[in-house]
């Protein structure tokens, strides 16, 4: 006798550690850009290089890139720019960890702030977050079914599962020549680059994932010109892209991290020589979990008829889908220039990147709670200091609703993506900030079931045999099922049932049932 089984597949987080580490360097202006008057602004991003696991802590190799948005210390306070990078090197302790494992790292920018020192040299001030953790596929094979030609009777339950069908890293490379509008002048030098992710959305389909969406680009940049003037154009970039995933099909659910992984943009000549072209080279990091709910009609118990079954028992974890959802959420603030900052006259741009501070479990559903960090580039009237930039964040909060409690045990995917993002110049001292965040979960119930792993059939045990009477007349007792009873006794089912014209198994208590030993249906006849 050999059981049909199923898997079940699903992630489990090993070991988890987070930090926060500082960085922090003098960095000297190339020789070719021109001094320093005053910083208007900053970007930066993290790329890790290297995570290698040893026993009791992990090595973590990687670089920030840092940008810096300046204004020169020239008769024209024009824009300038600066690029450069600090070296990431740590060894963070994280206890339950071994050589062999495989830890994966997210690094999060928290915080960056560039101030001067003086004209030829910055100060560069970083906070990181750093977590590590390491992930293992468990599976479990849950008994459906029996192959063997000895007669066993099988009682079967419902089983409802989240199966992990794909869990994968990949990319999606998007590479693209932008022309610039026929009424924008040609391009001297970019000053400052920005690009966002906006309405990404993936589709399960047979054998590939379908990824839409757009990319807002922002380029601020000095215009061929002799006055230098610094002019701005913002522009989208559809996204429509089919990825090859293979074991997927339509109608599975899917939970996909989407994040910039790598960006160039740079500025080319056209086929007339003239500075007008755009080169956008990007690559997403794609962090995939494709599901399927499945229902499984699994053996709950079993015992045999004419041999003994000694049931071997185990406990076995899965998931159970609560809730699939996303919803968005819209935000609203206005943010106030600070004293000694320049007036506003126009709005160049506004960049956003969400971050999600809390995630709290509790009796309806989901709490995400997270913050929007807003960059506002704007012109100003004054001479001294053309251009400024306005900063704050939006506070948001959504709840993702489920029908049923959430309990600490359950498991949660979030992600938090801004999916629109408006400035508004209400005044010279005021702009209107409004922005839309999607928040997408995949919230699970971890479950624990006793399932059967193995029956051992043997001869019956004659003494058994010989107290059990070849015709009996049972009384139904409070709580017992047929089941019950024909276990108790180890008659058939289906024999049960026609001894006793029985149409359901449903009995109640005080009905009489006849019992005749070894009365087989499939024959007619007694089983010797």
């Amino acid at each position: 006798m050999e059981f049909l089984k199923k898997s079940i597949h699903m992630d489990q987080i090993g070991c988890e550690e987070q930090t926060q580490i500082t960085l922090e360097d003098d960095v000297n202006i190339a020789d070719a850009k021109p001094d320093v008057y005053q910083v208007v602004t900053q970007q930066g991003h993290v790329e890790l290089e290297e995570v290698r696991a040893s026993d009791g802590h992990v090595h973590v190799k990687g670089v920030l890139h840092f940008k810096v948005l300046y204004l020169a210390d020239e008769e024209t306070h024009h824009p300038a720019c600066m690029e450069g990078e600090l070296a990431l090197e740590e060894q963070i302790l994280m206890g339950s960890v071994s050589g062999t494992d495989q830890v994966q790292a997210q690094a999060i920018l928290e915080d960056l702030s560039v101030g001067m020192i003086n004209s030829r040299k910055l100060s560069v001030q970083a906070l990181l977050q750093i977590r590590l953790f390491t992930e293992r596929m468990k599976q479990l094979d849950v008994a459906v079914g029996l192959d063997g030609t000895e007669q066993i009777e099988v009682k079967k339950k419902d089983l409802q599962a989240l199966d992990l069908i794909v869990a994968k890293k990949d990319i999606l490379r998007v590479k693209k020549d932008l022309l610039l509008p026929g009424g924008m002048p040609n391009i001297f030098a970019l000053l400052w680059k920005s690009c966002q992710i906006r309405e990404m959305t993936f589709r399960v389909l047979d054998g590939k994932l379908q990824a839409t969406g757009e990319l807002s680009l922002f380029f601020f940049y000095e215009e061929e010109s002799e006055t230098k003037k610094a002019v701005w154009y913002e522009t989208t970039v559809p996204v429509s892209v089919a990825i090859e995933c293979q074991g997927v099909r339509e109608g599975m659910l899917e939970q996909i991290g989407c994040s910039i992984g790598h960006l160039e943009i740079e500025a080319k000549a056209d086929e007339d020589g003239e500075e007008r072209v755009i080169l956008l080279d990007l690559v997403l990091d794609l962090d995939i979990r494709i599901y399927e709910e499945t229902n499984l009609s699994m053996i709950e118990d079993l015992y045999g008829v004419t041999k003994q079954a000694d049931v071997v028992r185990g406990k076995g974890q899965y998931r159970r889908l609560l809730v699939k959802n996303t919803a968005k959420t819209r935000v609203s603030d206005q943010f106030s220039i600070s004293p000694g900052m320049p007036q506003i006259q126009q709005i160049c741009g506004g960049f956003g990147e969400v971050f999600v501070q809390e995630i709290k479990k509790q009796s309806d559903g989901v709490l995400v709670k997270g913050t929007v960090n807003v960059q506002i580039l704007y012109e100003s009237a004054e001479e001294e200091v053309p251009c400024g930039c306005l900063k704050g964040e939006l506070v948001f909060e959504e709840l993702l609703e489920t029908a049923e409690p959430v309990k600490n045990t359950c498991s949660c995917r979030i992600e938090a993506s801004l999916e629109q993002l408006s400035v508004q110049a209400q005044n010279e001292q005021e702009a209107e900030v409004r922005a839309v965040v999607c928040v997408k979960g995949l919230i699970c119930a971890d479950c624990e079931e006793e399932i059967v792993t193995d029956a051992l059939l043997r001869a019956p045990d004659p003494e058994k045999q010989a107290n059990q009477p070849g015709i009996v007349v049972y009384l139904a007792g409070e709580g017992e099922t047929l089941w019950d009873i024909c276990k108790k006794y180890d008659v058939p089912m289906d024999g049960m049932r026609e001894m006793n014209n029985l149409t359901q198994d449903e009995i109640h208590p005080g009905d009489q049932l006849l019992i005749v030993k070894g009365y087989a249906v499939d024959k007619g006849t007694q089983i010797v």
